[in-house]
């Protein structure tokens, strides 16, 4: 096996979830915004106003309408041009009534240009920060870099923190790495449409400090009344730019057994189908001879693919859990503590999977950023590439 990349096989879902699972010239609808005082064409025009919404004096008070698949050659570019870029589908119905009821989605409190810019700049530095302390610790535990040291065994002798269980520390470390990185890049390329927004070049939709946020908040991840932090997290927290790609055979193959739509069978084929399909995206990341492991890119593959594979069993333990306690009495508190540790501890089964993996792909073999503060007050080496 050669090896697929993230992208190619990203697209080759993307196809497959527009072309085989779905219709979009029958069955997609794009929601379009039209200017109260110019009346829309027939062309345009396929349903009734969908809904008006408000953007804080930062933009105009636009209609919606529902466009279907446009009969004139002019309208049917941008129709399409804008279904091809939409990973999340925002502003299309879909015929998924969860998505449809959503849309036209847009931030409930969108900010103003000036402070989405600056606190993208603000998060994109913190992120740096982040990556920075982070691999400061990762330059010194063996267990980042050599083989066969377990993630469970004694941490480096450096004061207080050895009190911290040494799998919690360390999956903490792999998580704050993967927050910094995977979290933030989002930020700061979406600063230029949002300014150009601001200078009247564009038009509402193309601006991202309009848009549904990428990442939920963190803090709802726990606060549900019931036991699903993992749930939560997935859902509601981490980015869904590969929500529908991945779900989309699920979807089909619920439709076509026609499983209830709010039934545990099809909540968790869903949950399944979408975790199979992300796990063999993001082996992409596997290279067909990894320059430092000493596993095969197949087993790397593996280790990747259980790391994804096994989220639906948690999300299984959680729905089984909470139908158990869903008669009981308990304080929103206590669910609060139990979902963070619950969380915790899944975390600490799963993540050491992707930290196999990682070790073997050589993530932790040199310092991640080209300028480093943290060796730089410490050792008088800012550029930490060319020392």
């Amino acid at each position: 096996m050669g090896g697929i990349d993230v992208i190619s096989f990203d697209m080759l879902l993307h196809s497959y979830h527009l072309l085989l699972f779905n219709d979009p010239r029958r069955n997609f609808r794009r929601v379009v915004a039209i200017n109260e005082s110019k009346p829309a064409t027939a062309g345009e025009v396929k349903s009734a106003v969908s809904d008006v919404h408000d953007h804080q004096d930062e933009s105009t008070t636009p209609q919606y309408v529902d466009q279907s698949y446009p009969a004139k050659w002019s309208e049917r570019l941008p129709w399409i041009g804008t279904l091809l870029h939409s990973m999340r589908f925002v502003d299309w119905k879909i015929g998924v009534p969860s998505h449809d009821s959503r849309q036209p989605d847009r931030h409930p409190n969108p900010p103003s240009h000036l402070r989405f810019i600056l606190t993208a700049i603000l998060r994109t530095l913190t992120g740096f920060v982040v990556v920075d302390l982070t691999s400061a610790w990762t330059q010194q535990d063996p267990y980042f870099k050599a083989f066969g040291v377990s993630v469970d065994s004694p941490l480096p002798n450096t004061g207080l923190i050895t009190l911290i269980p040494p799998r919690l520390l360390r999956c903490t470390i792999m998580a704050l790495q993967v927050w910094a990185t995977v979290g933030q890049q989002f930020q700061l390329p979406c600063c230029l449409p949002v300014a150009l927004h601001w200078a009247g070049y564009l038009s509402d939709p193309w601006s991202p400090h309009l848009w549904p946020t990428f990442f939920g908040s963190f803090r709802g991840v726990f606060t549900t009344q019931n036991l699903g932090a993992v749930r939560n997290f997935w859902g509601r927290y981490w980015h869904q730019t590969l929500r529908h790609y991945c779900s989309g055979p699920g979807v089909w193959i619920a439709d076509f057994t026609h499983l209830p739509r709010r039934s545990y069978y099809r909540y968790f084929l869903l949950a399944a189908t979408t975790f199979f399909f992300s796990g063999i995206v993001h082996i992409g990341l596997v290279p067909p001879e990894p320059a430092f492991a000493v596993k095969s890119a197949n087993e790397i593959r593996w280790l990747i693919l259980k790391f994804f594979w096994a989220q639906p069993l948690g999300f299984a333990f959680e729905m089984v859990v909470s139908r158990v306690l869903r008669g009981s009495d308990t304080p929103k508190p206590i669910y609060v503590m139990l979902n963070i540790v619950w969380f915790a501890a899944w975390y600490c089964l799963v993540l050491p999977l992707l930290g196999e993996a990682g070790r073997n792909l050589g993530y932790w073999r040199m310092w991640p950023i080209p300028l480093s503060p943290w060796q730089g007050i410490t050792r008088g080496q800012w550029l930490p590439w060319f020392a």
